[in-house]
């Protein structure tokens, strides 16, 4: 089965950024095959991967297995310090 990767717009707006999409199409599932192995229904994970909601801690973690991957790299952005802001350009004063 090939899978795209392809962007999709939502109106909602996302409060739990995450990588989760990324790393289930590396692994070669779809939505349905994943919440099959969690128990769960396609609708979780979609909501999950728009961050519309974010997984329980037992699901997060059988979720990181199944992927093969750690949970901390599924959420990579709430967990890693912000970057630095670019410094502007300020005048030089003599």
């Amino acid at each position: 089965m090939n899978l795209q990767f392809t962007p999709r717009p939502t109106r909602l707006k996302v409060r739990f950024p995450n990588r989760i999409r990324e790393y289930r199409l590396k692994a070669g599932l779809s939505q349905r095959s994943l919440a099959g192995q969690l128990g769960l229904r396609r609708n979780a994970v979609s909501a999950w991967e728009r961050g519309i909601s974010s997984p329980e801690m037992t699901h997060l973690l059988h979720l990181a297995k199944t992927l093969g991957t750690l949970a901390e790299s599924l959420y990579l952005e709430i967990y890693s310090p912000a970057a630095p802001a670019e410094k502007r350009d300020e005048p030089k004063l003599p």
